[in-house]
């Protein structure tokens, strides 16, 4: 299975130590290169882009959105892109395969979290690793396992850079897109490395009492969402399983 790194050019330790630490598991990887945001001109970011997101996120945006882009270019049927500050567990392709064999229908499969996860199961995999549509935000986009399908809906359903990445991974139920997080995961931030996005989208929003009834709303439309979604994908799992004996 193809696996990609997103990697600035000008980031040669970074890339170095990425590549070197997937070695010592016996993995292969492509750099794909990042998008500085910084270097985008206004004109040539997507309609309807958020103005107070920074050119660290824009970037990190865009970069994945290339990530996408490549999976449909070369017809891959699976694909995983890591950012080049992770550590990957010894088990990280035993896992993926696992993931692939339960039947679970997926656009994506978050194979990182920054925040605990909770939300729906969908599946149990042979090593106790569970397969969770997620209630709670789990934040972060350090790895990633996406289909075909998924790459070619992402690409058409996440086409505005409304928020950061995670962010708008986070907000899958809205978009309709079936991207259930992996727990325990499989990859984390390397703690070592400082992240290369400065000024989070965001983060000088002050909190009302407004604000806080609009959070609980959405936390409720999402938690209904979200149970209606994994209702629908365990019954098309059942329906595969009764096809296949």
């Amino acid at each position: 299975m193809d696996i990609f790194v997103i990697n600035m050019e000008r980031a040669t330790e970074r890339r170095e130590q990425i590549l070197a630490h997937l070695r010592d598991l016996g993995l292969k990887a492509e750099i794909l290169p990042a998008v500085e945001g910084a270097r985008v001109p206004p004109e040539a970011l997507p309609p309807g882009t958020h103005p107070d997101l920074s050119a660290g996120e824009i970037g990190c945006y865009l970069s994945h959105v290339r990530f996408w882009e490549t999976v449909v270019a070369r017809g891959l049927d699976h694909a995983i892109v890591l950012e080049d500050d992770v550590r990957c567990s010894p088990n990280l392709m035993e896992i993926v395969h696992q993931v692939l064999a339960s039947g679970v229908p997926f656009d994506a499969v978050r194979l990182s979290a920054l925040r605990p996860i909770r939300g729906e199961p969908l599946a149990i995999l042979p090593g106790g690793a569970r397969i969770v549509l997620p209630t709670k935000n789990p934040s972060g986009t350090q790895g990633y396992l996406v289909s075909q399908t998924g790459a070619r809906r992402m690409l058409q359903r996440l086409n505005t850079l409304n928020c950061p990445i995670d962010d708008t991974l986070d907000l899958y139920w809205r978009h309709g897109l079936r991207i259930p997080v992996l727990t325990p995961t499989v990859v984390e931030e390397d703690p070592s490395l400082a992240s290369t996005i400065v000024g989070r989208y965001g983060s000088s929003d002050r909190k009302t009492f407004l604000r806080h009834l609009a959070r609980v709303a959405m936390s409720q439309r999402r938690k209904l969402t979200v149970k209606l979604m994994a209702r629908q994908l365990r019954a098309e799992m059942r329906r595969q399983r009764e096809a296949g004996r």
